[in-house]
């Protein structure tokens, strides 16, 4: 795994495929990709001692999702293991652009392929106004 970016140290979420995970054919449905992405992100978040309740409540800040691209290279399967890498590609001061991609152990080998990725466009809103506000740097400090 490389990174963009050497000040954003490296993540990984793992996820059992599971039935509810796969559609009729059997494959990962795509939209499900977007909610083990974010369960990657809510990780990330954790193992900060952070979450999404204790930034609307304590930093008032939500983090939408403005834009966000996805590929599709091979199909997830029930039973598969994905690790699912995030690094921050991009951090100015109310937008970072995270890119998080789903990988497998390629059978036989400890060698990993890209099944899918993301390039998601976040930014960090005042709950209050609902206007873009600076992100604080202590989401971004490792702990």
């Amino acid at each position: 795994m490389t990174t963009s970016n050497p000040n954003s140290p490296a993540f990984t979420y793992t996820h059992r495929v599971c039935y509810s995970d796969t559609d009729a054919a059997g494959f990962v449905y795509h939209g499900r990709y977007l909610e083990i992405f974010e369960r990657s992100r809510a990780e990330w978040l954790a193992q900060r001692g952070l979450s999404p309740t204790k930034l609307s409540n304590d930093m008032n800040i939500v983090m939408p999702v403005r834009e966000l691209t996805m590929n599709f290279y091979k199909p997830g399967r029930l039973d598969d293991m994905l690790y699912i890498d995030q690094v921050i590609e991009y951090r100015g001061r109310t937008q970072i652009s995270v890119k998080q991609t789903a990988q497998r152990k390629i059978s036989g080998s400890d060698e990993l392929e890209i099944i899918a990725s993301a390039l998601l466009h976040i930014v960090c809103v005042d709950t209050n106004t609902l206007k873009p506000k600076a992100w604080p740097d202590e989401i971004f400090l490792a702990n």
